[in-house]
């Protein structure tokens, strides 16, 4: 049992030496006491196996060594060298623990650090991909064609929008291809250049205005579209190339430039310039054709309120400007005439209207309009008083002249009426000859359609001279009825007419009755001669309406075409019926009673419809019906 012992004592002391000796490249470190402890292990295992192969009395081997003295010596020397040589060893490796263990205390708290370094650098990378991300959505979300090149003129990141554009290149369009070689891809694809020559120098100047980006520059594509091509330098050297389509803003540009080259020439038409300015004096401006009715060549003053100060005429100067004072201070529109001086002494006449623009708080800030030569009209307007004032004293002779003429015409004719009434009512005895009679009964007749007819006239010139006093009394409108049917019964009866009067007619106004009954006398008359044998005129007073009080006449007579009603009230006007049927008249009775009825404040209405029949409607204001005693009132 002891032998045993003393055999694992060896094996142990054995193994811890040959383990030593094979690991001595890993301790090469504290290769002193790597060496000292081997050494030690080693004489401490020799002396284990000496011990147990000779000495002692459970010794191994037939070769002895005995004695007591010899046995003692052995155990306290035997074994000395090798555990002076471990404890050596082991002194030296102490040191070399504890550094040893600083130094895995510092790779602990490295790998600490370096546990958190990859955690950050996760994160940023995590970060960088969520910002590539969200890059190249917005690279994909802009409608412009964008790429971007590194500090070696290649290619880093571009959207699908520059791909399109580019699909001569697509094949090739990828991260880490050199602008370069896109650019000479695109020129050997394209059919733009008639040589190699022209296409090398455009993509030597490609070259160039992609390495030195100045302003942008407009390129023309496939299918006629526009783009504006921005180069730009990054801070770390590269590029950046941004193709935004402007093709509808050149086309809006190209509209809005023919817009104004018509808004131009119409104002040259018109002869009407526009112009704005604002109170601070940093705004001043005003259209070609303000310069030019001004009597500048456009392009050619400086615009200002002295240049438009100097064209104003001396006397009219202060006038236009009272009235833009005024414009401003209440905030209205404006409209002033006056004189301008062009070059050579030239006088024109212009019409400016103005407005004022106010800010937020009502100041007046702007004031802007228009101006317009109007000489011509003007003149015009001068040469149309004139022709007035000739027409005025034309008309004032004209009724100067039938006054004159119709109280000339009128004596001897009322002689002739007189005698021919004494001669068919044989006052001074019978007229024996028959036809005698009958000649002087159409003599009769003749005179007073004659002396009707002067009668007319004389009436209308006057209103047309402007003497249109009303002699205003309490007017009867039964009585006037009454009184136009006892006129025109007889000339009714002759031709088998009938004359009805509808409905009530109790009613009073305020007029004059002598022209009122004028104006019966002759809507009846026309009633009865346009009206066939057998047929029916009819009078009536409507009460329907807020405003008026209407006397209507009415016949189922010829009726009025539609587009001959407006020609009818016109003087000496006739239907084309009347014409042709020989019917006698003047046609001043239908201008005559629409003039005598917008004296009292009404209307004459016609409504007529041919071989059915003609309303004609006096309507006259509700005011005018009341009690007799208002008179003073409404007068």
């Amino acid at each position: 049992m002891i032998v045993f012992g003393e055999f694992i004592l060896f094996f142990c002391l054995f193994l811890s030496f040959v383990y030593f000796v094979i690991q001595r490249r890993k301790f090469s470190r504290i290769r002193v006491g790597h060496s000292f402890l081997t050494a030690g292990l080693g004489l401490v295992s020799l002396t284990a196996l000496i011990d147990l192969l000779v000495i002692g009395p459970n010794h191994l081997l037939p070769i002895v060594i005995m004695g007591e003295t010899v046995i003692e010596f052995w155990r306290v020397y035997g074994y000395l060298p090798g555990l002076i040589a471990i404890a050596i060893g082991i002194s030296l490796f102490l040191p070399a623990i504890v550094q040893l263990n600083e130094e895995v205390g510092s790779q602990k708290a490295t790998q600490r650090k370096l546990l958190a370094q990859t955690q950050d650098l996760q994160l940023a990378k995590m970060r960088a991909e969520k910002a590539e991300k969200v890059l190249v959505e917005a690279l994909e979300s802009i409608s412009d064609a964008f790429i971007i090149f590194d500090v070696d003129d290649r290619v880093v990141a571009f959207n699908s929008q520059y791909k399109a554009l580019f699909s001569s290149v697509e094949d090739i369009l990828k991260p880490g291809v050199s602008f370069e070689e896109l650019i000479r891809h695109q020129a050997l694809k394209s059919d733009y250049f008639a040589d190699l020559e022209e296409a090398e120098s455009w993509i030597q100047q490609r070259l160039d205005e992609h390495k030195n980006p100045s302003d942008p520059k407009e390129q023309l594509f496939d299918g006629g579209r526009i783009y504006r091509l921005s180069e730009f330098s990054t801070v770390s050297g590269g590029t950046v190339a941004i193709r935004t389509d402007i093709t509808e803003l050149r086309e809006r540009e190209n509209a809005l430039q023919q817009l104004n080259e018509r808004f131009e020439e119409a104002q040259s038409v018109a002869r009407i310039g526009n112009w704005i300015h604002d109170f601070d004096g940093k705004i001043y401006d005003w259209s070609s054709e303000t310069s030019r009715i001004m009597g500048y060549k456009p392009g050619y003053v400086k615009i200002g309120e002295k240049a438009y100060k100097d064209r104003i005429h001396p006397d009219d100067y202060e006038r236009m400007k009272s009235v833009v004072n005024w414009a401003i201070e209440n905030r209205e529109d404006y409209q002033v005439e006056y004189r301008m001086i062009q070059p050579g002494d030239d006088i024109i006449y212009v019409r400016e209207i103005g407005r004022i623009q106010c800010d937020g708080a009502g100041k007046p800030v702007l004031i802007g309009g228009t101006i317009q030569d109007i000489s011509q009209e003007h003149q015009a307007e001068v040469e149309l008083i004139a022709a007035k004032l000739r027409a005025e004293e034309g008309t004032k002779a004209k009724s100067m002249f039938l006054a004159n003429m119709s109280h000339e015409l009128r004596t001897p004719l009322n002689a002739i009426i007189g005698f021919a009434e004494v001669i068919s009512q044989e006052i001074f005895g019978p007229v024996e000859n028959a036809k005698y009679k009958e000649y002087c009964g159409n003599i009769l007749s003749s005179g007073q359609h004659l002396l009707s007819l002067i009668n007319d006239i004389l009436d209308f010139s006057r209103l047309e001279a402007g003497e249109n006093d009303l002699n205003e009394e309490s007017v009867s409108v039964t009585n006037i009825i009454g009184w136009t049917f006892a006129m025109l019964q007889a000339k009714a009866r002759e031709r088998s007419i009938s004359l009805e009067i509808l409905g009530e007619t109790e009613f009073t106004f305020i007029g004059d009755e002598r022209k009122m009954k004028q104006v019966l006398i002759n809507l009846v008359n026309n009633a009865i001669k346009f009206t066939q044998k057998g047929g029916q005129v009819k009078v009536y007073v409507k009460d329907q309406s807020e405003h008026f009080v209407s006397i209507c006449v009415e016949d189922n007579g010829k009726g009025i075409g539609e587009s001959e009603i407006d020609n009818v009230m016109r003087p000496f006007a006739r239907t084309s019926y009347s014409v042709s049927s020989s019917i006698e008249g003047t046609g001043l009775g239908l201008p005559l009673s629409k003039s005598i009825v917008e004296l009292h404040d009404g209307e004459l209405k016609i409504e007529s419809e041919e071989n059915k029949g003609t309303i004609v409607e006096i309507c006259l204001p509700r005011k005018r019906f009341r009690d007799e005693l208002k008179l003073e009132e409404l007068a």
